[in-house]
């Protein structure tokens, strides 16, 4: 009977956990120029003891596209967002500033294949954003 329960239990968590997939693409530009090789990450934030996954990494393309996209198996709606590692109008600070953009929950495809993917267009690194931060290590 415990081995019963037991493997009821297991099978009710397994079936629980979904996978769940999401995908982001844009262009990056620096003032009038493509922002080549600029460091993307897109991740599922976790808060508490999990730590982020990594759904995608890339940098952009020769001139400045890119596209990401990855999936996660959580018990919970994933909560994807883009980070941006780059340089531009940065006046030699060290580190790298860091942008976080948070995909909505629209683009969140239940499955392994994304179905609708976030179109950010075209965005100017030039701008400074309020909660933006620096990282060293990404």
């Amino acid at each position: 009977m415990k081995i019963l329960i037991c493997s009821l239990l297991l099978i009710c968590g397994a079936i629980a956990f979904r996978t769940q997939s999401t995908g982001v693409k844009g262009k990056l530009v620096c003032g009038s120029k493509p922002a080549t090789g600029v460091n993307l990450k897109l991740f599922d934030e976790d808060n508490g003891p999990d730590p982020d996954d990594v759904l995608d990494q890339k940098t952009t393309d020769s001139e400045g596209n890119f596209f990401l996209s990855g999936s996660s198996m959580e018990l919970t709606p994933i909560d994807p967002e883009l980070r941006i590692f780059h340089d531009c109008n940065d006046q030699g600070s060290p580190c790298q500033r860091e942008w976080v953009i948070r995909i909505p929950a629209k683009y969140i495809t239940n499955g392994p294949e994304v179905k609708e993917v976030m179109d950010l267009g075209v965005l100017n690194l030039e701008v400074e954003l309020d909660n933006e931060s620096r990282s060293c290590t990404h």
